[in-house]
């Protein structure tokens, strides 16, 4: 008998059920998880008022259910999308010569998914779990603004990172609508003291599904506007790019 705690015994017989491609009676659960039927049946139903399997009270059998199978597309989704941005985002790095990055838009904050430094032992800036603000960074701000409700609200607390950083609600709703209509955000030095970083949204349709940037010390990137110009061109050529193939 497993001595497993209930959390992996709750994800085998998840697994057991998935792997079979259809319907178990609780009886097969059991055989195939080799658990007392006592605890299968107390976990399936769990699992099953979850929404992760589903049950079946005319036939008492279990089947994935409609939670498990949502994450199952997310996870697909965000492999998939791996796929698509390793390749755009090392080009990125390569020409432009700084940390190229990606960070995903979701209603439970802005997600760095993906980025490339473009030489070993570089300071990429930016590092997995990082947070990107919607008021001090170039990625909040440019999701923010071309979300369905960039207005921030009047209550917020936004925290001054740096002396210049922005938290006025009303300067930043109009800088949101610039940013909306130049198409990028610029963070220089608003976060972190001598960085900048430069990026553009990834829409999919109307929606902003993310955002493209490029990040490196303001000594070397960003110093006059020809080259956030230049820059900018590359990013949304790339964030183009993206969209189309994940489309």
């Amino acid at each position: 008998m497993s001595k497993s705690n209930p959390l992996d015994r709750a994800f085998r017989i998840l697994d057991i059920v998935a792997s079979s491609g259809r319907e178990m009676s609780l009886v097969e659960i059991v055989n195939a998880a080799r658990l007392p039927q006592s605890s299968t049946f107390r976990l399936a139903a769990n699992l099953a008022e979850s929404g992760m399997l589903k049950f079946d009270p005319g036939t008492k059998t279990y089947s994935v259910g409609s939670r498990a199978r949502r994450l199952s597309m997310f996870i697909s989704r965000e492999k998939s999308l791996r796929v698509v941005l390793v390749p755009v985002l090392e080009a990125l790095a390569y020409e432009a010569g700084e940390t190229s990055f990606y960070v995903s838009a979701s209603e439970n904050g802005n997600q760095l998914l993906e980025f490339v430094v473009p030489n070993k032992g570089a300071n990429a800036f930016i590092h997995p779990g990082f947070e990107f603000p919607v008021h001090a960074t170039a990625a909040g701000k440019v999701i923010q603004a071309f979300s369905e409700d960039p207005a921030p609200r009047p209550d917020a607390h936004l925290q001054a990172y740096q002396p210049h950083t922005i938290v006025d609600p009303k300067r930043l709703s109009q800088l949101y609508a610039e940013i909306r209509k130049s198409g990028f955000a610029i963070n220089d030095s608003e976060l972190d003291k001598d960085v900048f970083s430069v990026c553009v949204p990834v829409l999919i349709g109307n929606l902003v599904a993310g955002a493209l940037g490029l990040v490196g010390p303001s000594s070397r990137i960003g110093a006059e506007k020809p080259e956030v110009d230049l820059l900018v061109e590359k990013l949304q050529a790339s964030a183009a790019e993206i969209a189309t193939l994940v489309a």
